[in-house]
């Protein structure tokens, strides 16, 4: 029975091809201009499929001019893989790029660089909107500012290109999507590791490194306090108190930072290196 009806589509529809799965019907491809397509993401296809995937939102399975759905399926189980490979690809830039941060520091600043309105945001900077196969209501939703849309389909492209090529041409889209226009000034407003910032400055401007030491210790030993002071050759900068030592390190660091003219008028200058 199953046999007719098959014979009977591709009588009728000779462009009808069997579903597959994790693969989408060529037929649709002409719902996008894959040269433009190109171009915008900077990226040369290899697969189609796999882009007409990524740009497929559960939407336009739905909608009267696409009656059949054959062959086609939406982007969600790209979108999966994507984000994935997102995580891993932005933790490489971050581990090897902020080399004096801790790990909470790298943890916030990923989850700066994956959140949906700055995903959203890359989208639009690749036109990713105007590709788009979804339902009018769903791209009005974009244009009303609704960014889980987009930034899902981000991390569908991203799960497209790392199927099409493997990983390193992952890394190398993100490169030069994200990080290369990423103006690393704009993340560090929200470092707040505060020990790294004042290390920095120290180093740029003495030929001297901070010291913590730990003056002070109170309380029970499942609820310490910690005191900790920082110098910077002998002399007292800062002092700081928190539950843990790191912690009051960078209270210590905070209070140092606040306090950068004691040691502008130490007189510490960095000493020029003879030529």
């Amino acid at each position: 029975m199953f046999d007719i009806l098959k014979k009977k589509l591709k009588k009728f529809l000779p462009r009808y091809k069997e579903h597959k799965p994790e693969k989408t019907s060529a037929a649709e491809s002409n719902e996008i201009d894959f040269e433009d397509f190109m171009e915008s993401i900077h990226y040369k296809i290899i697969d189609k499929n796999y882009f007409i995937t990524a740009l497929t939102h559960r939407s336009f399975l739905k909608v009267k001019s696409n009656p059949l759905k054959i062959g086609i399926i939406s982007n969600e189980r790209l979108e999966f893989l994507g984000d994935a490979v997102l995580d891993l690809v932005v933790a490489e830039y971050l581990y090897k790029n902020f080399p004096l941060n801790e790990e909470g520091d790298l943890t916030k600043f990923r989850s700066i660089l994956v959140n949906k309105k700055f995903l959203a945001e890359r989208a639009k900077n690749i036109r990713l909107q105007e590709f788009l196969l979804a339902s009018f209501t769903a791209k009005k939703s974009i244009e009303d500012g609704y960014d889980t849309i987009l930034s899902d389909a981000y991390e569908a492209l991203v799960g497209a290109v790392f199927m099409d090529s493997g990983y390193e041409a992952s890394k190398e889209f993100l490169n030069e999507e994200i990080f290369k226009k990423l103006d690393i000034k704009w993340l560090n407003q929200f470092d707040e590791n505060h020990k790294s910032k004042f290390l920095e400055y120290v180093q740029a401007h003495t030929d001297f490194i901070p010291e913590y030491s730990v003056i002070k210790e109170e309380g029970p030993e499942h609820n310490k306090l910690f005191t900790v002071e920082v110098f910077v050759n002998k002399r007292s900068l800062g002092i700081g108190k928190g539950k843990s030592k790191k912690q009051a390190e960078q209270e210590a660091a905070k209070n140092a930072l606040n306090h950068l003219d004691v040691l502008e008028k130490m007189g510490l200058t960095k000493k020029k290196v003879s030529s």
